[in-house]
């Protein structure tokens, strides 16, 4: 088993068919086939079973998936110990977490490691990253806290304040916000059961404060547009909420104040050079002087 048979079965396994995964490995079906045929006869068990509009996971294969994603990790991990930061990094993130502090972080590392392929993937409950660490679909980690930790280590990096925001059609609210001003609102919620959503319902109901939902929508995209047509206020957190200020919508600080904690997840001991390297970044001061979690020691 080697490290490029590795690779081709989990192309085949995201991809679910083998021309797409053969072209997302650069390499031909022939090849690619030759390769999954060779690590079937080593594992002894048919991994991949061709159908007619692609291929799917055997039941054996289904059980590898997390197993390779490790013994993958651990082959590149091995091979990068002499060298720099190279090869694939498989960060998980949340929604709003990816537009802040993700993207910047990610920019910035990109720029040191251009050589790096980065793939983030995104989890709208925070309360899977732990697990999809321990499966090795993601080395890296962005989530809200507090998270379970047993297996992985958790950084605190820094803190979201979640914001109102209201139409700019709307009188000015006052400023700051007293919770108990916004009593019976109508509000524009997204569906899930994210914990941020939870924590404004906690902090609200702490004051006895009960809001309407009358638009409830599936994706975060559509929540500032809606709120600047009048189909009611919200709550947005960091950039987001700060990117909606430029668009026109009126924000407020909540008195009292809510914030919400993130940081950094990783199993010990599993990190690739590239995530080591992520890691270090996300915790240290930025050029402009935002100060992260310290200094990363792994």
């Amino acid at each position: 088993m080697n490290r490029q048979q590795l690779e081709y079965f989990l192309a085949v396994a995201e991809h679910g068919s083998l021309g797409h995964a053969a072209v997302a490995a650069g390499v031909s079906q022939p090849s690619l086939s030759q390769a999954l045929g060779t690590l079937e006869k080593e594992m002894g068990a048919a991994l991949v079973r061709r159908v007619r509009r692609g291929a799917v996971l055997t039941p054996a294969g289904r059980a590898f998936v997390p197993h390779a994603r490790l013994l993958l990790r651990e082959l590149r991990r091995t091979g990068e110990v002499t060298g720099g930061p190279a090869g694939e990094l498989d960060l998980v993130t949340t929604p709003v977490l990816a537009v802040d502090p993700c993207a910047p972080l990610l920019g910035r590392f990109r720029g040191l490691h251009p050589e790096v392929r980065v793939r983030v993937q995104v989890t709208d409950r925070d309360a899977e990253v732990p697990g999809m660490l321990a499966d090795g679909r993601a080395e890296v980690g962005l989530a809200y806290l507090p998270l379970d930790t047993d297996g992985i280590v958790v950084r605190p990096l820094a803190e979201h304040e979640i914001m109102a925001v209201f139409s700019p059609d709307e009188p000015p609210p006052p400023d700051p916000l007293p919770v108990r001003w916004l009593a019976g609102r109508e509000t524009v919620g997204v569906t899930g059961h994210s914990r941020q959503r939870a924590l404004v319902g906690d902090h609200l109901a702490a004051q006895g404060v009960r809001l309407r939902v009358t638009v409830e929508v599936a994706h975060r995209e559509m929540v500032v547009p809606l709120v600047l047509a009048g189909a009611g206020m919200s709550f947005l957190a960091g950039k987001a909420a700060r990117w909606a200020a430029g668009q026109g919508a009126r924000v407020r600080r909540l008195d009292p104040p809510l914030r919400q904690r993130y940081g950094l997840a990783y199993v010990p001991g599993r990190l690739s050079p590239a995530a080591r390297a992520l890691a270090g970044l996300a915790v240290a001061p930025d050029d402009g002087g935002r100060v992260g979690g310290g200094s990363f020691a792994g």
